[in-house]
């Protein structure tokens, strides 16, 4: 890895996003490295700060309502490239939230594969991660896992930015012929289109190579503000509506 490579990593190191090879490179250098030093110092101030805003998990009647609602709103279509394998994933709020959001429900991106998504190769991933974590705006939302679940999954975003960083982590494979997929709730009160569509009319479907890791390191548009995030598992071609259990929900504080 160059220096040039390792300046890169000071969001992904304080969120914990690197692999043990990029961790041990990280530390060897910063300690030495004021410009990296001070970044590391800088995002560790705003992981604190949003961390601080994260609010309980909502219970599991609210999260019963709010399945009950997508399941009965249909969505668009997602687009699947042909040959593609593709991505989903997930956030958390107050109960107010998931009550007022519930019926507004929007499929943002697509579907993991058997044995999950991979992460981005080069530094594009780092870079973006860094942009989201510099932003004013910046949060990081983590997901509640259902029982049982392993793995887990956070979000760090920024409305301003327009941008929104996957962080997944030991995820277990999906059944055969399942799938993970994401869908995002926006806030009752988004002044935005929910969602930007393709000319096509159909909803822009994120996809991954699969890395077979069990981690999710990628980065999507964020066309208006989140307010809840949650992943179910579905049929792998993908589902208009939700036809499967929620194992990761979150609302944003």
């Amino acid at each position: 890895m160059s220096d040039v490579d390792i300046h890169h990593l000071a969001a992904a190191y304080v969120l914990d996003a690197l692999d043990p090879r990029e961790r041990d490179g990280f530390e060897a250098h910063y300690g030495a490295c004021d410009v990296c030093r001070d970044d590391v110092v800088a995002f560790r101030r705003t992981m604190a700060q949003v961390a601080a805003a994260v609010s309980a998990p909502p219970p599991a009647a609210v999260k019963s309502r709010v399945m009950a609602e997508i399941a009965t709103t249909r969505q668009l279509s997602p687009r699947v490239a042909a040959t593609a394998e593709v991505v989903p994933l997930a956030g958390r709020r107050r109960v107010a939230t998931w009550l007022s959001v519930a019926a507004a429900v929007v499929l943002l991106a697509g579907i993991v594969t058997v044995f999950g998504v991979a992460r981005r190769a080069g530094t594009t991933y780092a870079d973006e991660l860094a942009r989201v974590m510099e932003q004013d705006d910046a949060q990081v939302t983590a997901l509640d896992a259902a029982e049982g679940v392993d793995g887990t999954f956070r979000v760090a975003w920024s409305q301003h930015l327009g941008k929104a960083v996957l962080i997944g982590e030991g995820l277990p494979a999906a059944p055969s012929g399942k799938a993970y997929e994401l869908w995002w709730f926006p806030r009752p009160d988004a002044t935005d289109s929910p969602v930007s569509p393709n000319a096509d009319g159909r909803l822009a479907m994120y996809v991954l190579d699969s890395a077979g890791d069990g981690n999710v390191h990628h980065v999507l548009d964020l066309p208006a503000g989140p307010a809840a995030w949650a992943i179910t598992l579905e049929p792998e071609g993908g589902a208009a509506v939700t036809t499967g259990d929620v194992i990761f929900i979150g609302a944003v504080a």
